[in-house]
């Protein structure tokens, strides 16, 4: 990974860190947060793996929490909301 890499891949957490302060958020709603164009069908397959990586990389470093939610779906939300 080079230094800019890096910096990018900060960047995209901390943007996860703060979109889920306010509310719990699912991979998909956050999809918006991490690519700012339109993604079609094949593209957020890709996305949604990739969302799911960044967030369970915060929650396994405790910067985020994970429920399960009674509709089965998981949602993220940090540790302070």
């Amino acid at each position: 990974v080079t230094p800019g890499e890096a910096r990018w891949v900060v960047c995209r957490l901390a943007e996860l860190l703060q979109a889920c302060h306010a509310q719990s958020c699912c991979a998909h709603e956050l999809l918006p947060v991490l690519f700012k164009r339109s993604l079609d069908v094949h593209q957020t397959t890709f996305a949604l793996g990739e969302a799911v990586a960044h967030l369970n990389l915060l929650w396994l470093s405790g910067q985020m929490r994970r429920e399960l939610g009674t509709d089965g779906v998981v949602r993220f939300s940090t540790n302070s909301a």
